[in-house]
């Protein structure tokens, strides 16, 4: 297990993965129309893949440390009971994802926020929600498993108390308040781009 740099693009906010490894985490590619929204609109089309996949380490909140640029933290939903989505305000660097509720104990952090050391995070290992990709012709894999490697963290973290989190404090309540898109700002980064004709 080793440690791994993470940075928002200015290099404003920075933090670190802690026990970054296979076996503490899954690497998995969601291809979401939810996960594209959030990228396009922060203006971040660069964290998606050609079909609109997006590379996110799964593993405990307990793991994810920030230690600078905390004041430049922020947090949005794309529906009034959707995930929470955060990011850094400073140049709106897509970080990660979690659920509002804080006792579910998971945090999808974006690979393209490792400074370098992402090869300790392990190769990918599922690709989900490919219905969304752009163009189609994405294959799903390893949802089951990725899944099960949720639950099975979830539950480490109950019996051993390992439930410590950056994003929430002592009561639960997100450490910043999240925005939630209006329907024309979500329908506008919803938007899918038009392939170009070689990609078609």
């Amino acid at each position: 297990m080793t440690e791994v740099a993470l940075s928002c693009k200015c290099g404003t906010l920075k933090g670190v993965l802690h026990d970054a490894s296979p076996s503490t985490g899954t690497r998995v590619v969601c291809y979401c129309k939810d996960c594209q929204a959030f990228a396009r609109h922060l203006g971040a089309h660069a964290v998606l893949d050609a079909q609109g996949g997006t590379d996110i380490y799964q593993t405990l909140p307990r793991n994810l440390e920030i230690t600078s640029g905390a004041e430049n933290l922020a947090c949005l939903r794309l529906s009034p009971k959707g995930l929470l989505r955060w990011y850094a305000k400073c140049c709106n660097t897509p970080l990660c994802n979690t659920l509002a509720n804080h006792k579910f104990y998971m945090v999808g952090v974006l690979t393209s926020t490792a400074e370098a050391g992402k090869d300790a995070l392990g190769p990918i290992r599922a690709q989900v929600n490919v219905n969304g990709a752009i163009g189609g012709g994405v294959k799903s894999k390893g949802q089951l498993k990725a899944v099960v490697e949720i639950l099975s963290r979830q539950l480490g973290a109950m019996i051993w108390k390992r439930t410590e989190t950056p994003l929430f404090d002592d009561g639960g309540t997100p450490v910043v308040v999240p925005v939630t898109l209006s329907l024309e700002e979500r329908r506008r980064a919803s938007e899918t781009p038009k392939l170009p004709p070689d990609l078609l």
